[in-house]
């Protein structure tokens, strides 16, 4: 896709898949879900707003964007069979999921800004494409390790999402929305960045 389309293309389909996600979660909660905008996102990105800013703003837990590595939740939510108790534990891991993504973003974003500071500290006359790639390909191994720790990360919250809607009868279907959403976004985040590459 990122050589297919151009990252306004792209940028469209991620705004409709942010929607279709919405809508789907919605069926399974009466929870506000609160993903974040795509100008907050780009925020967070250049580091223009912080963790406290986007967990405020959006009802997000905190400790999971400030935590090193997201496995198992702080607390435990008593199991009581009733929807209420379902609504919340649904709401509480879409919350948990979307904190996780303003982490890597963040992360992201601060790694762009070191790239461009070292590109921009070379010599003018080593300012080119090489250059580019050089930077580029040194800092490839960095982020296939973000994606697979945020990989990790979101499968292991699915998991401790799906074993409390086990443990309260709830509907299981919401985890296979869920990682087709993560998966989705993923792809064509990585899409993006490869058509401003390509581009």
């Amino acid at each position: 896709k990122g050589t297919r389309y151009t990252s306004e293309e792209i940028a469209l389909q991620l705004d409709e898949k942010r929607q279709d996600i919405k809508t789907k979660v919605e069926k399974y909660t009466n929870t506000p879900i609160n993903d974040l905008t795509a100008e907050d996102e780009e925020k967070l990105f250049k580091g223009e707003i912080t963790f406290e800013d986007i967990s405020e703003k959006y009802n997000l837990p905190l400790d999971v964007m400030k935590e090193d590595e997201y496995l198992t939740p702080k607390e435990d939510i008593t199991p009581i069979v009733d929807s209420q108790a379902i609504d919340k534990v649904i709401g509480d891991s879409v919350s948990k999921m979307y904190a996780l993504k303003a982490k890597y973003v963040s992360k992201l974003g601060e790694l762009e800004r070191n790239v461009v500071e070292e590109y921009s500290k070379l010599p003018k006359e080593k300012q080119n494409k090489n250059s580019k790639k050089d930077i580029i390909s040194k800092n490839i191994n960095y982020v296939a390790n973000l994606e697979q720790k945020c990989d990790k990360e979101v499968e292991e919250l699915l998991k401790n999402l799906e074993k409390k809607l086990k443990e309260l009868n709830g509907d299981k279907e919401i985890i296979k929305t869920l990682k087709e959403a993560y998966y989705n976004e993923k792809e064509l985040k990585k899409s993006y960045y490869l058509s401003l590459y390509y581009n």
